[in-house]
């Protein structure tokens, strides 16, 4: 199935619950940048509130984003940042020659991987642009996520590692966990150096905004969410990776 960008990045926008999990990822994500400190970033696919807005600790910053109505939408809500970073607009594969040639501490590849129709194709393209020292930063959505292994449990899922209904609304073509996610970048020439899973999702989007629109969950709820990781490590609703180039390829 082929990706039509234009309609991706409509229903995108227009997703509240995105807009929920957006927050608790960039969180997570800050939570690394402010632990490796790096000065020269990539940002693989921006959405509309790309990394740069938060984290201002950086000498260069270049964004690789394929959608135009992300770029623009990005330039309307912050015309002052925006005019400070560069820009490619394309994929990353057809972008990796101009890129290679630039350095790089930490590439972000944030919430992308499941959604494109050859994943190690896009890990070669950023181990063709990574050196020894850059920090990749990989998250997807997990597909041992406690809600939907209740859904499994509960006989409305044949198998808690099929596409879902979200899945298939948003053109993806891949489910991963913390093994599998683990196995591909490991195939495609890095080595894992810290992996997890964050925000703890007990219904599906549906059910989930409901609660939220009736104030059943509130601010406090949801962060307690973010936390319920602590206990459950592996069924946090998204899984992460933070990788290096392997020394001995």
């Amino acid at each position: 199935m082929k990706r039509d960008i234009d309609i991706y990045s409509q229903d995108y926008v227009q997703d509240k619950m995105e807009a929920v999990f957006v927050h608790f990822r960039r969180k997570k994500v800050l939570d690394f940048l402010n632990q490796y400190n790096p000065e020269r970033i990539l940002e693989i696919g921006c959405g509309v509130d790309p990394i740069f807005v938060h984290y201002k600790d950086f000498q260069s910053y270049t964004v690789v984003e394929p959608s135009a109505h992300f770029i623009e939408t990005v330039k309307q809500k912050y015309p002052l940042e925006f005019s400070g970073i560069q820009w490619i607009h394309d994929f990353l594969e057809n972008s990796t020659p101009q890129l290679e040639s630039q350095q790089f501490d930490f590439i972000l590849l944030s919430c992308l991987l499941h959604e494109v129709e050859n994943p190690k194709l896009l890990l070669d393209s950023v181990y063709q642009i990574a050196n020894e020292q850059t920090i990749v930063h990989v998250d997807v959505p997990n597909n041992l996520s406690f809600h939907l292994l209740w859904a499994y449990e509960s006989g409305l899922m044949n198998n808690p590692m099929d596409m879902t209904t979200t899945g298939l609304k948003y053109q993806r073509h891949s489910t991963f966990n913390l093994n599998s996610l683990k196995d591909i970048v490991n195939e495609c020439g890095f080595q894992v150096i810290d992996s997890g899973s964050y925000f703890f999702k007990p219904f599906n989007n549906a059910k989930f905004q409901k609660l939220i629109e009736e104030n059943v969950i509130d601010e406090n709820l949801l962060n307690g969410l973010y936390k319920m990781t602590n206990y459950f490590p592996d069924n946090g609703a998204e899984i992460y990776v933070n990788c290096k180039k392997k020394t001995n390829v």
